[in-house]
C-alpha cells in the first residue's frame, strides 16, 4: 500500500526558517476567531458608545456621523489582536530557547493531485524510516509541524511545552497528538515530574487536543490585549508524568 508519510524527527538549525514561519502562521490563524470572540463581549459595545460620545461632545462630529465609531472600534480591536498575536509569535520564536525541539516533516509524491485534507498519512519516528519500503528521492519533503520543550523558569522538575504548531491543512490527522507524545516520552526519560503550558480561550482545537492527551487545567488567568479594556482568558494546563519503566 502506498502512503504519504509524516516523519517526526529532532529539529536542526536548517529548519529554523520553516519552523518560525509555521509558528507565526499558527498564531495568526487565531486572529479571526479571537476578533469575533472579542466583539461579542459587552466591553466592545461600551467602547463603541464611548467613542461616539467623544466624537460628538469633544470633536463636534454631527450625531448621524458618530455611527463611524462602530467600524473604528471593530478595526481597532482587530489590529490590536493581530499585533498582539504577531508579537507573541515573535517572542516564542526568538526569545524562548528550547532544551529540545522536534519537527513533523511530510513526505509526499511530487505529482500528488490530492489536497492534504483528502489524503491519509502514516506518522512514524525517524528511527523507523529505514524499515519503510519507499524511495525517499521520489518524495518532496516539507516541515508541517513543530513542538519544543524547555525547563520551567520556577520549577526544574517541570518541563514547559511551547511552540506546538501544525499547518492548518494537515490538522486533525494525529500529527499534533504524536508531537505531544514525543514531548511526554522525552520528559519521562529526562526525569521531569510534569509538563505545563499555556493557551488562550481562542485555541479551542488545541485545548481539546491537550485534554485528549491527559492535560488538566491548573489555573485560569487573563492576558491584556487592549490595555485593561480587552483581555483573553488563558488556560494554564498541566499533565503529570509517570516514572519511566526501567
Amino acid at each position: 500500500m502506498n502512503y504519504n508519510y509524516v516523519i517526526i524527527r529532532e529539529c536542526n538549525p536548517g529548519d529554523n526558517i520553516s519552523v518560525n514561519e509555521l509558528v507565526r502562521n499558527a498564531y495568526l490563524s487565531n486572529v479571526s476567531y479571537s476578533w469575533w470572540n472579542a466583539i461579542t463581549k459587552e466591553i466592545t459595545f461600551q467602547l463603541i458608545v464611548l467613542s461616539a460620545a467623544v466624537m460628538f461632545i469633544f470633536m463636534g462630529v454631527p450625531l448621524p456621523y458618530c455611527v463611524l465609531s462602530v467600524p473604528f472600534v471593530l478595526i481597532l480591536i482587530y489590529l490590536s489582536i493581530y499585533s498582539s498575536l504577531l508579537m507573541k509569535a515573535m517572542e516564542v520564536t526568538s526569545s524562548k530557547r528550547p532544551v529540545m525541539s522536534w519537527v513533523a516533516e511530510v513526505y509526499e509524491p511530487y505529482f500528488n493531485a490530492n489536497s492534504p485534507e483528502k489524503c491519509s498519512y502514516k506518522i512514524i519516528d525517524e528511527n523507523r524510516l529505514m524499515y519503510e519500503n519507499f524511495e525517499v528521492k521520489k518524495y518532496r519533503r516539507r516541515i508541517i509541524g513543530t513542538v519544543a520543550v524547555s525547563r520551567h523558569i520556577q520549577d526544574e522538575d517541570v518541563a514547559w511545552l511551547f511552540k506546538l504548531a501544525v499547518e492548518s491543512r494537515y490538522r486533525r490527522k494525529g500529527i499534533g497528538h504524536c508531537l505531544i507524545q514525543v514531548v511526554q516520552n522525552w520528559s519521562r526519560r529526562n526525569h521531569y515530574n510534569s509538563i505545563q503550558l499555556a493557551i488562550s480561550e481562542c485555541q479551542e482545537y488545541a485545548r481539546q487536543l491537550f485534554t485528549d492527551c491527559q492535560f488538566d487545567v491548573k489555573q485560569l488567568y487573563h492576558k491584556p490585549i487592549f490595555g485593561n479594556a480587552l483581555a483573553l482568558q488563558m488556560y494554564h494546563l498541566e499533565a503529570k508524568l509517570d516514572k519511566p519503566n526501567i
